[in-house]
């Protein structure tokens, strides 16, 4: 079973009292009273192709099943705390209704095309419940400026591709065992938990050359009970970046660190600076990771990850 958010729970169930005046609600979707729409895919409907400021989705608590898809800009997808669910149970190589296998982009519960930039999902819970075996994301993004706050991804497999694009996660809680968060884009990871559920690889970075890829600051890596071993990441595919600043790795970590993939060095850029806790950098640490004793460069501050992209606070 999956537990609670132990480092965000409190602040999920805290629904709307910093909302601002101007994110009043554009839709409310779920089946209680004062609901607008009864499913996520009909109140993006009614958002405008080129819609050109922020519009509130709000859903009510309740568990909203099915493949959905944000394909509009400036979107704010705000649940009710935790138990606001979007959740499906497909894998990536199970057929569409063509017979063909729907891959990523449709085994996805929630996808976030190229059009869904400036998006924000705020205080819900992304699941995926294929469970082992298959890929099965929870969430994938080819958006830019997305911010992802005190959210849940929950899954096992690939629970999360973020292929392209810029993505802030604060304050969210993400669970998996295979390479589950994955993908070429940048994306910062502040005072987020990654719960690990079974042995296995945290991610799986494809960034192009000359591009940070995924950051994880401040953060935690837990896992379930018995420390399942657990790489911090394994290079997929072009020049893969993976950096942990920070971070309270868990006994679950294992001592190499790393795993060598598809990538081979010198291509790779994984590194940990001042990471603590049992499953730290050891001297067993692999020789073709970056584990130095200082602090991070200038170039792993938030600011200069995140380029010209100033995300709310």
């Amino acid at each position: 079973m999956t537990r609670p958010c132990g480092l965000a729970l409190a602040a999920c169930a805290s629904l709307l009292a910093g909302a601002r005046a101007e994110e009043r609600p554009f839709r409310i979707v779920g089946l209680a009273a004062g609901a607008d729409c009864r499913t996520v895919a009909e109140a993006i409907e009614a958002v405008p192709a080129d819609n050109p400021a922020a519009k509130v989705i709000l859903l009510q608590p309740g568990a909203f099943f099915g493949h959905t898809v944000l394909d509009k800009p400036h979107v704010i997808l705000r649940g009710s705390g935790p138990d606001s669910v979007l959740t499906y149970n497909w894998g990536q190589a199970m057929p569409g209704p063509d017979g063909e296998p729907v891959g990523w982009q449709g085994a996805a519960t929630l996808r976030l095309t190229p059009a869904a930039h400036d998006a924000m999902l705020e205080n819900l819970t992304v699941e995926n419940t294929y469970g082992r075996g298959m890929q099965a994301q929870a969430l994938s993004v080819e958006a830019d400026r997305v911010m992802l706050r005190r959210c849940r991804f929950l899954g096992w497999q690939d629970t999360m591709r973020l292929e392209t694009g810029r993505q802030f996660f604060d304050h969210c809680y993400i669970t998996g065992h295979v390479d589950f968060i994955y993908g070429g884009a940048t994306a910062w990871f502040e005072h987020c938990e990654i719960y690990v559920r079974d042995e296995g690889y945290v991610a799986a970075p494809a960034t192009p050359a000359g591009r940070i890829g995924l950051v994880f600051a401040d953060c935690r890596v837990t896992s379930t009970y018995g420390n399942p071993p657990v790489y911090l990441g394994r290079p997929w595919r072009m020049s893969p970046s993976a950096t942990f600043i920070r971070c309270e790795l868990g006994a679950c970590v294992r001592p190499e660190g790393w795993k060598e993939w598809n990538v081979k060095p010198p291509a790779v850029r994984f590194a940990e600076y001042q990471c603590t806790g049992p499953g730290a950098a050891s001297g067993r640490r692999v020789a073709w990771a970056f584990h130095p004793d200082g602090p991070p460069p200038p170039e792993f501050d938030r600011a200069a990850v995140l380029g010209d992209w100033k995300p709310a606070p």
